[in-house]
């Protein structure tokens, strides 16, 4: 072999073998989770609460992968979190350029479509009557934190244990349920004997609407276990979504800025035209 081609063929193996080593993740799953104890629904209530992710900011990439009827999708995304005040996603399917950004704090929604230069800006209170499930920003940001949340309020105190009954699942979980009254919304928390939440389900019986949301491949973050896969089906009458979200890169406590303004020259549209955009291209 010459040596010229002898040096490229080393080169390109040693370079490979460095993005190879850079790529492994150093992220080790927890795995093993203690027995189910026998607990009074106040202390299994309170070991939850003080088991949960702390954090005053988070930011993290995100691989996502979604499935509607024959219809899949994959994007990576980036998403950060200003504790109770704001929630950012962005979606960047080609080379890390945003083509669509979803905005949420207490009172509004907004979303971008850099694609069309249009947006969507609507009250949160109008939205949950049109949408209920899971459409509210505590609920979202508890989600996708893996934390409890009540129904209506802004956080949780161990006070609200009696808000839920308790029971245990066949698979040696804890169960715990609730209902609220004002939308009609079940909704549910499966925990393991670690008190993290594995599973959180909303259900709207008389629409017929579902958000299941589901926690796995648990590893440290600053001391505290954080799910780095979740997978979320939502569905409806006539419509059902399946995705998976993997996260990498989570960073807690940075200061983080987000925003809701809207560039110049976007057109202003509603949800209902942009299902229906989505829609027609199926």
């Amino acid at each position: 072999m010459r040596p010229a081609r002898y040096n490229r063929y080393f080169f390109f193996f040693l370079l490979s073998s460095i993005l190879l080593t850079a790529c492994k993740t150093k992220q080790q799953y927890i795995y093993s989770t203690k027995p189910v104890e026998d607990k009074d629904p106040n202390e299994l209530f309170q070991n939850i609460i003080e088991s949960a992710f702390s954090y005053q900011t988070f930011s993290a990439k995100l691989n996502m992968n979604l499935t509607s009827g024959k219809r899949s999708l994959s994007s990576k995304a980036n998403i950060r979190i200003v504790k109770d005040n704001a929630l950012q996603i962005s979606i960047q399917p080609l080379f890390g350029v945003e083509m669509f950004r979803f905005y949420i704090n207490p009172d509004t929604l907004l979303f971008l479509d850099r694609m069309n230069k249009r947006y969507v800006l609507e009250p949160i209170d109008e939205l949950k009557e049109r949408y209920p499930v899971g459409f509210d920003f505590y609920t979202m940001q508890s989600v996708f934190t893996n934390a409890l949340f009540i129904s209506g309020k802004n956080e949780v105190e161990a006070a609200d244990y009696r808000k839920f009954n308790f029971t245990r699942t066949s698979d040696h979980n804890y169960y715990l349920t609730a209902k609220d009254q004002a939308s009609g919304i079940d909704y549910a928390f499966t925990v393991n004997g670690d008190d993290r939440i594995t599973f959180t389900h909303l259900l709207q019986p008389e629409r017929n609407q579902s958000l299941q949301w589901g926690y796995n491949h648990f590893a440290l973050v600053n001391e505290i276990s954080f799910p780095h896969k979740m997978n979320i089906s939502l569905s409806s009458n006539s419509k059902k979504v399946d995705a998976e979200l993997l996260f990498s890169d989570v960073v807690t406590n940075l200061p983080i800025e987000l925003s809701k303004s809207v560039p110049n020259g976007y057109s202003r549209t509603s949800i209902g035209e942009i299902m229906k955009t989505l829609s027609s291209n199926q």
